[in-house]
Formats: structure tokens, sequence, C-alpha cells
């Protein structure tokens, strides 16, 4: 059967290899399977650098699901933890403040329970200062009136400082207070106590608790509310000074002069902080001045009078012309003074109470306001951490989904490459599916194989369709495994005809006849050993022809492209497989000259029915050419007889024979293409 006749091989698979295919395509993969498809599609577009690593992430495979996760929650986290911390922090300032509201209330009211105090020791201060230097013992029963008002003022105290005064004793506890306070009173009488001593001893008490006063209010815990407090004290001690001053002035109205310089030096001293801490607190406060103007309003004739009174003391000049009636008169004058600035501590009182129990509300509304807005964030932020591991989740699946479908692609797109691969060479196939342009191409220089079945027109009416295809299957399997040892390409099979080439697509300098050499030995020594599966006892018999020569190569089609091969060299490569012998190598000229000498190949001048031989040779070649039988190669079995053996050529071989030279063969000039 001529070459330029027969049709390309047919390996249809087989229909359990169909179904394991499909099968496994459609299988889904393992977990460890999953990852590695993953980390082969990551590898098709790396990170460029740390940083795009982490933001990009891996969030398919099974460790980069709970990082990818932790990622988006923390990104999602972010904004609400800062809007948590700030709500919270607001939570707390405000509630920080409400409870400083509350303490400063607590402390007003403590004030004004000293400021109380404070009072009524001034009163009977001045009462008992009254009473030393009197020589009425009417003043007796007015002193006696105080006492029970200061000792309700002492009891109403809410808490008793013991701090700072420990190291006086009488201050360790109220009732040790009320105890010394009582003893004193009932040997007022025995002590032989002087008016300036009596009002020492007072004074002393009463600075106590202006201490204790000044230390219940500080900067820190009033803050805004603190010049108002500080306003408040201020007036307290302004009214103690005024009260001292009450009490130096009576001494000297009742007895008509000051017992000494320095009781005038205490009075001036008293008369002027009292101004001065007066005037403080109204700076201090605006609300101070405003309640002070409102409340002397329309006692300024008391104001002209106590002006009159203070100026004749600040002389001296009574020369001892006391008057009880004066002192009583000064004293009364003054209480009235001291009540209008009581007034005013009190009003100031309520309104700072006023203004704190507005803060307090004001802080409580911003309190359960917040809390809302906490819940609201507690609930939001809930809600979004399900969403975005909702989300997340499903990005998850889908991306699971998408790297299984992935995998088999990739495992669809290899089989595809493989069988592209089997059509065309890997270069020609990879710049096709690069839609880039393969122009035709000339090697100067490789080794074209031909090889083809002896018998096998008589083989094939021997058989069925269906044998011959598992036949031709079964041969050129085993062909295609051995020429994968060698630097070979196969062009293509048609139906019995075995084309192949070295030094085509690949250069492989001078080596290419020694590689299809080493083949054409290997494939014979390899198949004289096969036999024809339904035809027992029968093995194959190849007839291979060789020629070296010049080739132009290219793909021609678009529809189903070829990579074909054209020139004589494909057309005398031919001739020497069709005039060869079963189970030899026939080479031409160029491909003995190629081997010899090299590797170590034994070659022969083919000299066997010479006048047949010559005749077709010198028709095609158009003038005597030598060819050459390839027996063995140095470190291969050696397989080949030297001889051809004339005389034990069968009737049937010679008849074979001539079917082989009746063939059409391509002529000189004409194109041959081979896929």
């Amino acid at each position: 059967m001529s070459w330029l006749l027969k049709r390309g091989r047919v390996e249809p698979k087989t229909s359990s290899e169909k179904r394991h295919s499909v099968a496994s395509s459609n299988t889904s993969l393992t977990p460890s399977q999953l990852d590695l498809a993953i980390r082969d599609l990551l590898k098709l577009n790396p990170p460029r650098n740390r940083c795009e690593e982490f933001c990009r992430g891996n969030p398919i495979t099974s460790s980069g699901k709970r990082k990818q996760l932790v990622k988006m929650v923390s990104i999602v986290m972010i904004p609400v933890a800062v809007l948590t911390g700030l709500t919270a922090n607001t939570f707390f300032a405000t509630f920080t403040n409400y409870v400083q509201s509350s303490d400063i209330r607590a402390t007003l009211l403590y004030s004004v329970e000293l400021g109380s105090v404070i009072h009524y020791l001034q009163e009977e201060r001045d009462m008992s200062a009254l009473y030393l230097s009197s020589i009425e013992e009417k003043t007796k029963s007015l002193l006696l009136q105080r006492y029970p008002e200061t000792d309700r003022s002492l009891e109403k105290l809410t808490f008793w400082t013991t701090g700072p005064t420990l190291t006086r004793t009488e201050f360790q506890s109220k009732d040790r207070f009320l105890s010394y306070l009582n003893r004193h009173r009932y040997e007022l009488d025995t002590l032989n106590q002087t008016v300036t001593m009596e009002l020492q001893m007072y004074t002393t008490l009463i600075r106590v608790f202006i201490t204790w006063l000044y230390d219940a209010v500080t900067e820190d815990q009033s803050g805004s509310i603190w010049r108002s407090l500080v306003a408040y004290q201020e007036v307290i001690i302004a009214k103690e000074y005024m009260g001292l001053e009450r009490a130096l002035g009576t001494i000297f109205y009742a007895t008509g002069t000051f017992p000494s310089q320095d009781v005038y030096l205490w009075f001036s001293e008293s008369q002027d902080v009292t101004n001065a801490t007066f005037l403080s607190a109204r700076r201090y406060s605006d609300l101070v001045h405003a309640l002070y103007d409102e409340n002397v309003n329309g006692n300024e004739m008391l104001l002209g009078v106590l002006g009159r009174m203070r100026a004749e003391i600040r002389r001296n000049d009574l020369e001892g012309r006391g008057s009880v009636k004066m002192a009583q008169w000064w004293f009364n004058n003054m209480t009235i003074y001291m009540d209008l600035l009581l007034e005013t501590q009190q009003e100031l009182a309520v309104e700072i109470t006023q203004m704190l129990d507005q803060r307090q509300a004001t802080n409580l509304q911003k309190m359960v306001a917040i809390s809302i807005v906490f819940v609201c964030v507690f609930v939001v932020s809930a809600i979004i951490i399900y969403a975005v591991y909702s989300l997340t989740d499903e990005i998850q699946k889908y991306s699971i989904t998408l790297a299984e479908r992935t995998k088999a692609l990739n495992k669809e797109k290899k089989r595809t490459d493989t069988l592209l691969y089997q059509m065309l060479p890997k270069s020609v196939a990879d710049l096709l599916k690069s839609n880039e342009e393969v122009n035709a191409e000339n090697y100067t220089e490789a080794t074209i194989f031909f090889s083809d079945i002896q018998g096998f027109t008589q083989i094939s009416a021997r058989s069925s369709p269906v044998q011959v295809v598992q036949m031709l299957n079964g041969l050129y399997s085993c062909l295609d495994d051995r020429i994968a040892q060698y630097d070979v390409y196969k062009v293509e099979t048609i139906g019995d005809a075995y084309m192949v080439v070295s030094g085509i697509p690949k250069l492989n300098g001078h080596r290419h006849a020694v590689e299809i050499g080493s083949m054409a030995l290997d494939l014979l020594g390899n198949i004289n050993r096969l036999e024809i599966p339904h035809l027992p006892g029968t093995k194959f018999k190849l007839r291979i022809g060789c020629h070296t020569g010049s080739v132009v190569a290219g793909v021609v089609g678009t529809k189903m492209p070829r990579y074909c091969l054209f020139g004589e060299t494909v057309s005398i490569a031919a001739k020497m497989e069709s005039l060869g012998k079963p189970s030899r190598i026939h080479l031409s000229q160029t491909t003995y000259d190629a081997l010899l000498g090299r590797d170590g190949f034994r070659l022969e001048e083919r000299e066997d029915d010479m006048a047949r031989r010559d005749r077709e040779l010198q028709m095609f070649f158009k003038g005597y050419v030598h060819t050459y039988w390839l027996l063995g190669k140095e470190g291969m079995p050696n397989r080949l007889s030297s001889t051809v053996g004339k005389a034990s050529t069968s009737e049937s071989s010679a008849s074979e024979e001539r079917m082989h030279l009746d063939d059409d063969v391509p002529v000189r000039g004409k194109a041959v293409i081979i896929m």
C-alpha cells in the first residue's frame, strides 16, 4: 500500500477509559488536593511584597480561611471598637461628672452645715465676750440662749472630720467636742477667763471648722462649680472675721476702750480681712455681688450707722466711757448685717445646689442616651460581625467551588495541551496558543525516518477492522514509548507508516542522524519480538528508510492546523523505506556520511538485487547512487544479519516487493506534506 494513499491512524478511547476520565474530572477534591490546587493557582499571580501578601492573603485554603476571617472581622471591628471606646469614654466622663456632682452636692450640704456651726459658734463667742466684759447680769441669759442653738447645729453635722485635727483631743469625735464645749461653759465663771482669752479660745475652735471647710472643696473635684464654691467659702470667712469684729467692738463699747493695743490691732485686722475677703468673694462669683446688693437694698441706714460706729471704734476715743447699751446696739446692728451675709450665704448655697441638680439631671440624661447608643452599638456590632462572618463564609465557599472548577479546568487544560503537543511541536503549539503567526522555517539539515509494516495488505485482508485498529494501536504505542528516549519528534502515523524526524523543530547540531540511527536500531530490536495479537506466531516486520537533508517546516491550515514537512528529503526518505527490506534499516548516502565513524555504528553498503534497485534509484535521482544498511551499534544488541539472503527469498517476498515497486512515489520537485 502506498504511503501517499494511507490515512491517519485512529486511536479511540475505550468506554472504560472514557468513564474513568469523566469520573476523575467530576470527583470532588480532598482538602489536601484542594490546598495544592489553590497554591498552584496563587503561584500564577504571586504577591510582589509582604504588604501585598498580607493584604491579599490566601482566603481559600483551610488555614487561610481562619486568617482571612480574623482579618475581615478585625478590619470591621476597628471602627466599631473606636466608636465603642469613644462611647465608653464619654459615658465614663459623664458618669464621673455625675458622681462628682453628687459628691459636690454632699460637700455643699456639709459646707452649709459647717457654716451653720461656725455661725452659732460666732454668736456664742460674741455673747460670751459681751458677758465677760459687761457689768450687767442680764447678758448671762442672752449667752445661755445661744448654747442650745450651737449644740443643735453640731448635732446636724452629717460628717465629722478627724484627719488633720487628731492632735487636738477635743476634736477626735463629736461627743468629745460637745463634752469639751459644755465643760468650758460650765466653768466659765470660775476660770477667771479674760475677754481676750475667751475670744481666742472660740476663734481657735472656729478656725478648725474653717479648715474643714477649705479641705472639703478642691478644684479637681468641683470642676466648673469651683469658683462658686470658693465664693461661698469666702462669704463664710468674711462673716467669721465680721463676727470677730463684732465681738471686739462689743468689748470696746462695753468698757469704753480696748484692753490692750494688741486687741485694737486685732479689731483693725479683722475689719480689713472682712472687707478684702468679701471683695474676693464678689470677684469669684457675680452671683455673690447680685445677692448682696439684693439683700442690703433698703438697709442703707444700717450701713451708714455701722460705718460711723466702725470709724468711732477705729479712732478709739471714748476714754473709758463704756456703755452696755451702746455695746448691745453695736452688737444688734452687726448681727443684722451679719444676718444679711448669712442670707447671701444661704441663697448662694441654694443657687449652687440648683446648678448641681441641673448638671446632675443633664449628666443623667447623657448617661441614658449614651447607654442607649452603647446598646445600639453593641447590637449593631453583633449584627456586623455575624454579617461579615456569613459573607466571609459565603466568599470562601464560592472560592472553594471556584478552586475546584479551576483545578478541573487546569486538569482538562493539561489534557488538551498534551493532545495538542502530540499533534504539533510544543514550541509551535505555544505560539499558536498565543495567537502569534507561525512562519515556515527552512532547516538546512535534518534526518527523516520512515517505517512500514511488511505485508500489511495481506494482514489487513485476514483481519477485521477492529483487529486492524487494535493491532496498529499496540504497535504504535510500543513505538511511541521507545522514541521518547531519543531527541526526535514524531511527525505522523498514516496507516501502517510511521514518520519521525530529528533536528526539527528543536535543533540539535549534527546529532540528528545519530539520534535517528540509534532509535531505528532500538525499534527494530523491540518490534522483532512483538507478535500480532490476533495472529499468534506471526511477528511484525518493519521496513525502515532514513535520509538526511534540508527540509522546510511550517503550519498549514487554521481549522485543523498541521505541522508539515516539505522538500525532496521527505520523498527520498520515503523511497528509502519503500526500497528497503523487512527488518532492515535502509540509509541514503547523506545519512551514511553523517553516521560514518560516529558512536560505533556498523554500516554496510547494499549489494543485493542491484539491477532493480539501481533502476529505481537512477530513475528517481537522475543518476547512479549508493545506499547502505545500518547493521548495529556498539553497546546495543546485534539482531541484524550482514547478508540479505538472496537465495532464500521466497516467491511471496518477491511478489510483495513488486507490489511496493508499483506504488506511486513522489517525484523530484514535488512538495510532500506530512503531518
